[in-house]
């Protein structure tokens, strides 16, 4: 067998089944940790802060617009996992004195490492047919899999530590974004603040276009878009927090990752829609219609790899009083602190969904649910 057919050969039966072996227990590693990595990454965070908001004060440093997290490769041939993290101005990459600083990714990259310590043993067997050069190129093509682990680590982190002093004493422009990436290359955003004005009808009327991939990531926070006829609409990963959501129709819609934190959706449908990873945390959903949302955590299917699994639904100190839930699939959902008082559960799969002790008197759970759920 000719040697690109040997390499091609190792990559279809070797990496895919090697990968999968990892991914998954990284997947696992990060379930179980997510809240202690999410301690390390705030302390991280705010040694961020703390940097800029000495810049700021000798006035080397202006309003702050981007905080950027990037994979570095040529770190990770060398075995090194600190992401370049850089503060910036409104000119981002042009900024003239930008803050640079590091976080340390290698919780996640380690399975990274193992993983490809694991292929270049197996791959002495071919007698020399791979060579080291291979083996860090396929490093440098799956290292984008772990990588979107930070990802889920920044979003499930940071809508809690936006609220520290350290950021909240930044002088920051009047749009902020921090965005988790490769360095010099594409990057996500996982936290976006604007507070530019903007007109509430105007919005509302484009939201209620419905257009396609116009809305996900986009900033809607504190805006009245009560009443509004959303259904089917693709908002994933949106920021609404303090929102007026109020009686909106968003039956059968793309919710997943969106950010109503602080937000009134009082009376609202969002029956039959994905609220995968949705934050509802401190929001008004008095008789909310959420039947048969999905919003499971963890991966929906273990034998194969797509993204990491979802993040859990958090509802944590919402006022759920007489929202339905009826067939809802709400697995690891976090109901820590909600008022439960009247809310439907009939048929809702509530396996490891966490609920405060307290509610247990208000709660109507048939007996497999009541063996399901976490009391705290």
């Amino acid at each position: 067998m000719q040697t690109q057919g040997v390499l091609q050969h190792f990559y279809d039966t070797e990496v895919a089944k090697r990968r999968l072996k990892y991914l998954l227990l990284l997947e696992d590693y990060f379930q179980a940790s997510k809240e202690q990595l999410a301690e390390e990454f705030r302390k991280s965070f705010q040694k961020v802060c703390v940097e800029l908001a000495q810049q700021q004060s000798l006035h080397q440093k202006g309003p702050i617009a981007h905080i950027t997290f990037s994979m570095l490769r040529t770190e990770m041939l060398a075995g090194r996992h600190d992401y370049l993290v850089e503060g910036t101005d409104e000119e981002w990459f042009f900024d003239l004195h930008p803050l640079l600083t590091t976080y340390d990714a290698s919780w996640a990259h380690r399975f990274l490492e193992q993983y490809i310590q694991e292929l270049s043993l197996y791959s002495k067997t071919f007698m020399g047919a791979i060579t080291q050069a291979d083996i860090e190129r396929i490093k440098l093509q799956e290292a984008h899999h772990f990588h979107q682990y930070i990802l889920s680590l920044a979003r499930y982190a940071l809508p809690d530590i936006v609220r520290c002093p350290e950021y909240m004493a930044l002088e920051r422009d009047v749009a902020v974004e921090i965005r988790i990436g490769e360095f010099m290359d594409i990057n996500e955003v996982v936290y976006s603040e604007d507070f530019a004005m903007k007109d509430n009808e105007e919005i509302k009327a484009w939201l209620e276009e419905n257009l396609e991939n116009e809305y996900p990531f986009e900033v809607f926070s504190r805006l009245n878009l009560a009443n509004g006829h959303y259904n089917g609409i693709d908002i994933r990963y949106a920021f609404f927090q303090k929102a007026n959501l109020t009686h909106c129709h968003m039956r059968d819609s793309l919710l997943i990752g969106a950010n109503f934190r602080d937000s009134q959706l009082v009376g609202t449908d969002l029956s039959f829609s994905m609220i995968h990873e949705v934050d509802f945390s401190n929001s008004q959903l008095q008789g909310a219609n959420f039947q048969q949302v999905q919003g499971a955590s963890g991966l929906l299917d273990r034998q194969k790899w797509e993204m990491p699994g979802y993040l859990p639904v958090r509802f944590t100190d919402a006022n759920l009083e007489g929202a339905n839930f009826e067939l809802a699939n709400l697995r690891g959902a976090c109901f820590l602190g909600a008022n439960v008082k009247d809310t439907q559960f009939a048929g809702a799969n509530l396996e490891k969904a966490i609920f405060s002790k307290e509610a247990r008197e208000y709660l109507e759970l048939d007996a497999f649910q009541t063996a399901s759920v976490i009391w705290k």
